[in-house]
């Protein structure tokens, strides 16, 4: 995939923590920026529950909203920053890269990079 790739666009996705224990419980949010490695995910709180999203060895399953259906990404955190509570997006900007993707999921993700364009 190549790094180019990068667009600001934003689109809604649901996140859950891979193997989390108890129910899959899942953080709403929206994209800031996606690039064909990784994404920048806002979300509201960095917690599901009492499990923190960032973190070492943290694996996050995403179901990114695309025009064209969704795309199921695993992505493992790499940075996180509180937004400013005075701009116009609140919660948490979280920086993931992106670590598996269906074939068929990339093809259509890179696509959908490509009409930004």
């Amino acid at each position: 995939m190549s790094e180019s790739l990068r667009s600001k666009a934003s689109l809604p996705f649901s996140l859950s923590i891979v193997n989390a224990e108890g129910d899959e419980a899942v953080l709403a949010g929206h994209t800031r920026d996606m690039r064909a490695t990784g994404l920048s995910l806002v979300v509201p709180d960095i917690r599901i529950g009492s499990q923190e999203i960032v973190g070492e060895d943290r694996r996050l399953r995403i179901v990114l909203e695309l025009p064209t259906g969704p795309v199921e990404i695993q992505a493992a955190p790499v940075r996180y920053e509180q937004l400013d509570e005075k701009g116009t997006e609140q919660g948490f900007l979280v920086g993931a890269r992106i670590t598996e993707i269906s074939d068929s999921d990339c093809v259509r993700f890179v696509k959908y990079l490509r009409s930004l364009r």
